[in-house]
């Protein structure tokens, strides 16, 4: 715990940012056609596939306002944390009513937790992100919670035998993307991600580049 303080990464707990887009039919054309899915299911007033919404309120932020590793430079709405890796751990999503092709959502973020753990690869600072869609009458459409991770550069053998241990789900369906399904979600995510791309994932950080 000497290379950060938690006290001051959780005063982020709390600062939330508002976001708005249209659920635009080609938009989600472009998904249909990248997982495989018919398009001539995706129209006007056609209620949008669970997890679609993750194409939308991209944030577009410019290449010289980027972090080492893709994302947005840390300390703006997400906490400053000095450790080199960010990845999604996990999240819950909770599907209230439909999101329709064609309207216009918003959609309110905030930061929940902002919690440290020792783990078998070093430190970890776990940021737990709450997501809310709402249609524009008000109604909630979808909660989302994500928990985003902060690690050190560690082998990728060490990172794979630590997602391995997952909770046994009720339902479970095998998919296996190709590496053309992944390039061109990363594209229609606009997600330039340093994981997404770069086997080893190790990154040489400076600090203070995120303070």
């Amino acid at each position: 715990m000497s290379t950060f303080d938690l006290d001051y990464l959780r005063t982020w707990i709390g600062k939330s940012r508002t976001d708005e887009d249209l659920i635009s039919v080609r938009h989600s054309k472009l998904m249909a056609a990248t997982v495989d899915y018919h398009q001539s299911n995706i129209r006007d007033g056609d209620n949008l596939p669970p997890l679609w919404h993750w194409t939308y309120f991209l944030e577009g932020v410019p290449a010289s306002e980027l972090g080492l590793d893709g994302h947005p430079a840390r300390g703006g709405f997400m906490p400053p944390v000095p450790l080199p890796n960010r990845m999604w751990a996990g999240g819950r999503v909770t599907f209230i009513s439909p999101v329709i092709v064609g309207s216009v959502v918003s959609k309110a973020s905030s930061i929940l937790t902002v919690n440290y753990k020792q783990g078998r690869s070093g430190d970890l600072v776990f940021v737990t992100v709450l997501h809310e869609i709402k249609a524009q009458h008000g109604e909630l459409l979808i909660r989302e919670e994500q928990d985003i991770v902060y690690k050190e550069s560690t082998p990728a053998k060490v990172v794979a035998s630590t997602l391995a241990i997952m909770p046994i789900a009720q339902f479970t369906k095998t998919y296996s993307p190709s590496s053309t399904m992944l390039f061109r979600y990363s594209a229609l995510t606009f997600n330039g991600h340093r994981i997404h791309y770069d086997v080893d994932s190790d990154i040489t950080v400076n600090p203070t580049r995120y303070a």
